[in-house]
């Protein structure tokens, strides 16, 4: 079936600043996956997708993709099929689970209008209590710097593996796992039972 693109008309209509903002907000979504409100960067791309989502939508209906957003939140996010998803490995996964919780209880005690935002130790803590193992300095500096590629965190020390280093938790988190997602992804985390299933 063909999609709606009605409103792909109105690509011609917009001045030439608009269009360097429609591009350029195309480019962060097709490469980082989220603009997010509040960070210096984004902000201009934010208020131009928000007040221009019927061009968005159209443009990306187009290759069977589509925008989510959480304007609660400040997020836009990018929605393609299997084929454009990124793969985390079982420790970037837990990572990000971890992460996705913490952001949970950390939002609650700060403002609307600021990140929140946890030290290395916090994380390495909540990780080995929930998957009962550690990450090496290597893996560790590895996987944060994953995440963050992915604007799902910010590494705010020069060295990642610094136990008081500050991690800065985006909101993008919470459309990376929504609420519907964490027991699915707590079950395929879990060990598998002796004597059934594929061995690590």
């Amino acid at each position: 079936m063909i999609p709606e693109t009605g409103e792909l008309f109105r690509i011609s209509d917009l001045s030439e600043d608009e269009f360097s903002l429609f591009r350029a907000a195309l480019r962060v979504l097709l490469s980082k996956t989220f603009i997010i409100r509040g960070l210096e960067r984004d902000e201009q791309l934010y208020d131009f997708a928000i007040n221009n989502l019927p061009i968005f939508d159209a443009w990306f209906s187009c290759m069977d993709a589509r925008i989510v957003r959480d304007e609660g939140r400040g997020v836009i996010a990018f929605r393609g099929g299997s084929d454009t998803r990124f793969r985390l490995g079982r420790e970037e996964t837990c990572a990000l689970l971890v992460f996705r919780l913490l952001y949970e209880e950390k939002r609650a005690e700060l403002s609307l209008s600021a990140f929140p935002s946890v030290t290395v130790f916090d994380f390495l803590q909540k990780y080995g209590a929930m998957v009962d193992d550690q990450l090496r300095k290597t893996r560790l500096v590895e996987v944060l710097r994953r995440l963050q590629t992915h604007k799902l965190i910010e590494i705010t020390s020069p060295d990642p593996s610094e136990m008081d280093g500050m991690i800065i938790l985006y909101p993008s988190l919470a459309l990376s796992v929504d609420k519907d997602s964490i027991d699915e992804l707590i079950a395929s985390l879990a060990p598998k039972e002796e004597g059934g299933g594929d061995k690590e």
